[in-house]
């Protein structure tokens, strides 16, 4: 680090040094432009860049950094003398810096701020996890003397309001002002808007367990009112601290928070850094011919088998384009994926692998422990000082990124309500306690669930084995059902797997321990990835992030032509509708992005159409035909025209009798050309669904 000279104490050439970096890198114009507009605009912005190469000489940029408090406030009296408005008085006028963040010397991990760092400038990354309202705080407050009248105008700091201690007018009148007391004016005073936002480390920077830290971070004046929870933000700045209180009686602890200078909002998945050698490592890979099996490999190299399970992730770690068109409409390009099966089928360790090799990966529960939940929630609490703030969940805060939720079918009521809108229109809409707002939740959602009898029923539909609502279950672009059923082969192959699996982690640990001295691991054993999990990382950053294919004339006659002829494959149900068409595409277009190509081939096409045939056999097949109906309704075309059927006939005995036998029933419905299981099973349903009810035993009887 320079020495820095006297330029970090005196005013006075500190106040030249500013005045020499407006002149001399051009900020005049824009000096004078603000003259012209004040106070509609109040902030000129200074690149950062700039200040350090004035400072080369002088230590200007040092002495910034070690007493930026000092060096603002001289800049923006130089600032306020160079603006001079027509008709209005400058009050408020502020120096905001960018480009801080560039330099690493200021750049500042949330968990590592300590004592040492209060007061100086830094720059710090994060999300937005909640923010107040914005609200006018006093800057400049008028007390009026209670004997003489005279106006005293004293300068105000957040928190505690400082009251002059004796009159402007006390020494000049010769009144006596021993007991004068002061009465705030507001309509004199001067206020300035302020907002605190409360900044969260980023889920993907945590390591192990450890909790992600937080601090509260002051927005004042034209920087208020513009971050919103989820949004992800460097905020340049000074550490400040606050002594903490207990009722009247200050403690020796000090709260640290942030006053922001300003800030950038993160565009997408540019947190992770590519170098030239990685994308030249990137597009090496890209040209492998079988690239997303070799992807799909590297994914949770220790679970066996689930290859199609695997491919369909890698797709959507990539996703579909987003499309925004001129009406205002998008369509989202992000696919979701449900996982139901059986317990041990390693779902769990599925979500936690993808969490860390996705970037922006948040991992959640169902149930969410906290008021936020998955989605978002009007919260009261202290932060707010009493007051309503919002409070972002998992989905908000995994917005332009992927979240995996174990234990879907275990949410809260409230969540699953709004978790239609998240999935589909991709924002959350909170209404309550007087806040109105709508946040954005960008991401692919990966979720698991377990049956609730604890294990698959094939001979059940997949609506009766999850507390899920169809409408919420259609939303998914995939369906996987993982059984665990037994057989021989397979059996035999998962067990050397897993036993080889263990083995070479239990010769890992004795390495470790220097227990074993000479042993080799066969490569084909060793179980490590064929990609390691930051290559996938990157790569799929620059996927996201530069490659946007579109639809080649091929694709699109191949999945018209499958589309078609999959909706008239059968004539007493519907196989498919739009929705799997656009699950289709996404898939497709994932294909593609995986490759980094900007076409959507025929072969990308296929690959979509595999899986989605895959998963529509494997949840919604009935007597041997595809029926999307199971997903939308939990009932097929096939059982809701047995159902309506049935009730047709209660109704119709229940005309001549009090009430219908069940005997009588089925036998009118054989007649009309049902089998006796498929009548047994549509009386079971009915009741179910709350239709019908049975009064007396083997009698039946209409809810009305």
């Amino acid at each position: 680090m320079r020495m820095i000279g006297s330029i970090l104490e005196d005013p006075q050439k500190i106040r030249e040094g500013w005045l020499r970096i407006f002149s001399e890198y051009g900020y005049m114009d824009k000096i004078n432009r603000l003259s012209s507009i004040y106070p509609e605009e109040k902030s000129i912005f200074i690149n950062f860049k700039d200040i350090s190469e004035f400072g080369r000489t002088n230590g200007f940029d040092q002495g910034l950094a070690e007493k930026p408090e000092l060096y603002f406030t001289q800049g923006e009296d130089v600032l306020r003398e160079l603006v001079r408005p027509e008709r209005v008085q400058v009050s408020r006028i502020n120096i905001r810096l960018y480009d801080v963040s560039e330099d690493p010397n200021f750049r500042k991990e949330i968990r590592h701020l300590r004592s040492p760092d209060i007061g100086k400038l830094l720059s710090v990354t994060g999300i937005i996890r909640k923010n107040t309202e914005v609200l006018p705080r006093l800057q400049k407050a008028a007390f009026i003397c209670t004997i003489c009248g005279e106006i005293t105008y004293v300068k105000q700091e957040r928190g505690k309001l400082d009251e002059p201690q004796k009159c402007s007018n006390d020494l000049e009148s010769g009144i006596d002002h021993s007991k004068a007391k002061f009465k705030l004016n507001p309509d004199l005073s001067e206020f300035v808007d302020i907002q605190k936002v409360e900044l969260q480390e980023n889920p993907e920077t945590l390591q192990g367990g450890s909790q992600p830290q937080r601090i509260s971070v002051i927005m004042e004046d034209d920087v208020t009112g513009k971050l919103f929870p989820g949004d992800r933000v460097t905020v340049d700045g000074v550490l400040r601290a606050e002594q903490k209180r207990v009722g009247n009686v200050m403690m020796t602890e000090y709260d640290i928070y942030f006053y922001a200078i300003n800030y950038k909002k993160s565009k997408e998945l540019e947190e992770v850094n590519i170098s030239p050698e990685d994308e030249e490592q990137i597009i090496s890979l890209s040209k492998e011919p079988k690239i997303i099996d070799r992807l799909a490999t590297s994914i949770a190299p220790t679970i066996y088998g689930m290859e199609m399970v695997k491919t369909t992730l890698v797709l959507q770690m990539f996703g579909g384009v987003r499309k925004f068109m001129k009406d205002g409409t998008s369509m989202r390009g992000d696919i979701h994926i449900l996982m139901v099966g059986d317990p041990g089928t390693a779902k769990s360790q599925l979500l936690k692998y993808m969490t860390e090799i996705s970037p922006r990966g948040v991992f959640a529960f169902g149930r969410g422990s906290s008021a936020a939940g998955l989605t978002a929630a009007a919260v009261r609490d202290d932060f707010g000082e009493g007051r309503w703030t919002l409070e972002a969940g998992a989905l908000v805060l995994a917005d332009n990124g992927f979240a995996a939720i174990d234990e879907l079918d275990k949410m809260d009521e409230k969540d699953t309500a709004a978790m239609h809108e998240a999935m589909e229109q991709q924002t959350i809409t909170i209404s309550k306690a007087g806040i109105m707002a709508t946040l954005k939740s960008r991401c692919s959602i990966l979720g698991a669930a377990n049956p609730k009898f604890g294990r698959y029923d094939q001979n059940r539909s997949i609506v009766d084995q999850i507390d899920f609502p169809p409408p919420l279950l259609s939303r998914f672009d995939v369906i996987f059902k993982i059984i665990d059923k037994p057989e021989r082969i397979n059996d035999e192959r998962l067990a050397e797997h897993v036993l080889k699996a263990h083995r070479v982690g239990e010769i890992y640990r004795s390495l470790e321990q220097n227990e074993i001295l000479e042993f080799e691991i066969p490569e084909e054993q060793d179980f490590s990835p064929p990609i390691e999990k930051e290559v996938i990382r990157k790569y799929v950053s620059y996927a996201r992030t530069r490659i946007f294919p579109r639809l080649s004339d091929d694709a699109i006659s191949l999945l018209k032509d499958e589309y078609v002829k999959t909706r008239n494959s059968s004539a007493d149900s519907i196989p498919i509708t739009a929705r799997q068409l656009e699950s289709t595409i996404r898939l497709a277009e994932a294909a593609a992005k995986a490759r980094l190509s900007p076409i959507v081939t025929e072969e990308d096409a296929m690959l979509a159409k595999k899986i989605v045939d895959y998963y529509l056999k494997d949840v919604s097949m009935t007597n041997g035909e595809v029926d999307i109906d199971i997903l939308y309704s939990g009932t097929s075309s096939k059982q809701r025209g047995d159902l309506e059927l049935v009730f047709d006939i209660i109704k119709e005995i229940k005309k001549d009798r009090h009430q219908a036998e069940i005997d009588d029933v089925v036998a009118l419905a054989i007649s009309r050309g049902l089998t006796q299981e498929r009548a047994m099973e549509a009386i079971t349903k009915l009741k179910a669904a709350g239709q019908i009810y049975e009064p007396v035993y083997r009698k039946l009887d209409v809810i009305k």
